[in-house]
């Protein structure tokens, strides 16, 4: 036989209702079994009253005793909804872990977690642990667990769909493919997000970061137009004030929000919208620094140090870019910093400031080299090889510029690779080296082949992977 408990505070309520509709005082039903004192504590649902006398005061007040039954309560089905909010808690204190404190940490709960065998909360597990090899760099086991979390909710639990976790794997799914510098794959796994999400389930946020994110692999993909509908679409979900006024309160995430503000000012700006781009920009810097969201502070004040260098206003670009080097002990995104410092070489060496050229140049490799990242490393040996080609330093320019074309060559980075052939084709020839003709040649096959073999049209202007904006962890 099934073990019950009586919920006393339900039936506690109903007691008081009923005394009420018949306008009796609890004092009129005291008599020499229960007292008013006993009455109260009933319609309390305190529990050092007997059932006996629950159910004699149950029946003087004419309610029929086998409506009672309604109120117990399966012993088993309680420990089994204790047991389920625990785990449940446990849960999201282990997603606080990963994302707050340390991965190696929160895989190391997970590992210990007491699931029961075919629990739904498998999916959770599968998905927190993505996320934790995700932080780890462990970019083949993350995968791994998304799709086992994608699998089991498919398959098995499709009852927890609501949680909106199949969505948000799919939003991880494409920052791993945005990592991994395929935009358009990151593009498709977002569109399966957006096509995932329920509109009344938890997590509410993971439109807005699916969105977001769409935007974000649009812009990198030079489509402008397609990316500020995306924008238009969030702004108008999220109730914006003006056009050029995002307000963040009206999203469920400060960052998703400040994420917001950095793409749409560099929309503008790429549309040569200055004036807008840097009114935006500046309001998200004010909002960074008000919430001490470093990692955002440091990508606008670069951002909009792009907007001014692109103004041709160093001096105020200049101020921005050292801006955000001074949160360099505050953010742990260290290619930032790496950007910044080939921001600045640039801006010197149109001053011709060589030396603060070179020397930012520099720093901006040796940072690239030591997080890999080749698309930044690119970038800076591109300027520090340039700045070397304005001081006839012949030897060092070709050295760089041909590091740069190596790496833009492995990695098959199409718009640098096309820069840097013809920079070395045309300052090869500007100092007399025969060897100008065969980067002349390469640019022509390199753009040629694909045109009219029958492929893609040649990417003159191909995906930035590294431009500030990455989409936010999730």
């Amino acid at each position: 036989m099934k073990k019950q408990r009586l919920d006393r505070i339900e039936l506690g309520k109903l007691i008081r209702a009923t005394r009420k509709a018949k306008k009796l005082r609890q004092e009129d039903l005291a008599d020499n079994i229960i007292s008013q004192v006993v009455v109260s504590n009933i319609e309390t649902g305190k529990t050092d009253v007997s059932e006996k006398k629950i159910i004699y005061l149950f029946n003087k007040l004419g309610l029929k005793e086998e409506d009672m039954n309604k109120f117990y309560i399966d012993e088993e089905k309680i420990n089994q909804e204790e047991v389920a909010e625990e785990l449940e808690l446990r849960l999201e204190s282990i997603e606080t872990i990963v994302d707050l404190v340390d991965a190696d940490q929160g895989l190391a709960e997970l590992r210990c977690l007491p699931l029961p065998p075919g629990d739904p909360f498998i999916v959770v597990v599968h998905f927190l642990k993505g996320k934790g090899y995700l932080f780890k760099g462990n970019l083949k086991k993350s995968r791994k667990h998304f799709f086992e979390a994608i699998r089991y909710l498919n398959d098995k639990h499709a009852k927890i769909l609501s949680t909106n976790l199949k969505s948000l794997c799919y939003y991880q799914l494409s920052r791993i493919e945005y990592l991994q510098n395929d935009l358009h794959e990151a593009l498709e796994y977002c569109k399966k997000g957006i096509s995932s999400f329920i509109i009344d389930g938890k997590r509410k946020y993971t439109k807005h970061l699916l969105l977001l994110s769409k935007a974000i692999y649009l812009q990198k993909l030079n489509r402008l137009e397609d990316a500020q509908t995306v924008m238009d679409q969030i702004t108008t979900s999220a109730h914006t004030n003006e056009q050029t006024e995002v307000t963040p309160s009206t999203i469920d995430s400060k960052e998703i929000a400040l994420n917001l503000i950095e793409l749409q000012a560099t929309i503008w700006a790429k549309g040569s919208m200055y004036t807008q781009a840097i009114k935006l920009a500046r309001q998200g810097i004010e909002l960074a620094r008000i919430d001490q969201a470093f990692n955002r502070s440091c990508e606008l004040w670069i951002t909009l140090g792009s907007i001014y260098s692109e103004k041709d206003k160093f001096n105020l670009a200049e101020i921005c870019f050292l801006t955000a080097l001074k949160l360099k002990d505050k953010i742990q995104t260290e290619y930032l910093l790496a950007y910044a410092f080939t921001q600045l070489g640039t801006l010197y060496s149109k001053r011709e400031e060589f030396s603060h050229a070179e020397d930012h140049f520099l720093k901006a490799v040796k940072i690239s080299r030591k997080i890999n990242d080749a698309y930044q490393e690119t970038e800076a040996l591109m300027g520090l090889g340039s700045c070397y080609v304005k001081q006839k330093m012949h030897e060092k320019a070709t050295k760089c510029l041909h590091e740069a074309l190596d790496l833009a060559k492995q990695h098959s980075f199409m718009k640098q690779k096309n820069q840097l052939l013809l920079m070395l084709g045309h300052y090869l020839k500007n100092i007399g080296n025969p060897h100008y003709q065969q980067y002349a040649l390469d640019f022509f096959f390199s753009n040629a082949d694909p045109l009219f073999g029958g492929g893609e049209q040649p990417m003159l202007y191909s995906p930035t992977k590294r431009q500030v904006a990455d989409p936010p962890n999730g």
